[in-house]
């Protein structure tokens, strides 16, 4: 016989025996990644003119890689760069194990926290995993590659920002600055990333001398970072909509961008 006692459960939308304030931190989440939704579309659809300045030296994160400029592409004049490659980083963080966490708490209520209620027809329907719609999920490995080579060309964007003067002198910028911190943030969220964890001997079933000795120890390296994985979504995510706003003030003409010539 069990010895298992079942906790009180209040039934009803929202109800709990919590008293901590348990809805503040699913409410902010939603809040920030609807803003983050309205703001790209807008930015993508309706706002797209000033993505670049300095004949394109640095471009607003949310449209780099600029693969339209990079690869001179032909495309209709309603089309910019964001509409061609968004739907790898949307992909990669869309299917994200720790974004599934907090579209299943915050939009689908399934759970809706730890001892609170959710609402009455998610009862009915009950959890089904990655299964339906939701085995689409299963892609996240693969987009991890994908969302590699982005960040391998958005780290080309940066070093492209540090030549001025039609490419005849090395330098720094604040664009520079703003652009390595994006890619650096980018690259710890991609790393901290239990897909890219996996890649480093997470499929071994064990590990000895050698090269599956090596691959061991990255993995902890990597599994280190993971414990951290839900700040460089968020850390990362922002600085693409601030290093955007950066870019769009300065073609703009709002703001400045002082630069430092090295060499």
């Amino acid at each position: 016989m069990s010895n298992a006692i079942k906790l009180p459960m209040k039934k009803g939308f929202g109800r709990t025996d919590r008293i901590d304030k348990w809805w503040t931190k699913p409410f902010w989440m939603g809040f920030g990644l609807t803003v983050a939704l309205v703001y790209t579309a807008l930015r993508v659809l309706f706002w797209d003119g000033a993505i670049h300045y300095d004949n394109h030296r640095v471009t607003s994160p949310i449209f780099s890689p600029d693969v339209i400029h990079l690869f001179d592409l032909k495309t209709p004049t309603w089309m910019n760069s964001a509409l061609l490659i968004l739907w790898i980083p949307f992909g990669f963080r869309g299917t994200c194990y720790y974004m599934r966490k907090v579209y299943h708490r915050v939009f689908f209520q399934n759970p809706t926290a730890c001892v609170v209620a959710k609402p009455e027809i998610n009862y009915k329907i009950g959890y089904k995993g990655e299964t339906g719609l939701f085995i689409l999920n299963n892609i996240h490995r693969y987009m991890l590659y994908l969302a590699i080579i982005i960040l391998s060309m958005k780290v080309y964007d940066v070093y492209h920002t540090m030549w001025f003067n039609e490419g005849n002198d090395f330098g720094i910028s604040i664009g520079t600055l703003v652009l390595a911190t994006e890619s650096i943030l980018l690259f710890m969220y991609v790393a901290s990333c239990h897909a890219f964890r996996h890649l480093f001997g997470g499929g071994m079933n064990q590990w000895r001398g050698g090269i599956s000795g090596i691959m061991g120890k990255l993995y902890i390296k990597v599994s280190n970072l993971n414990i951290e994985h839900a700040f460089w979504f968020w850390t990362s995510l922002v600085m693409v909509f601030l290093g955007d706003l950066f870019v769009w003030a300065v073609s703009e003409g709002f703001l400045t961008d002082p630069y430092l010539i090295i060499m």
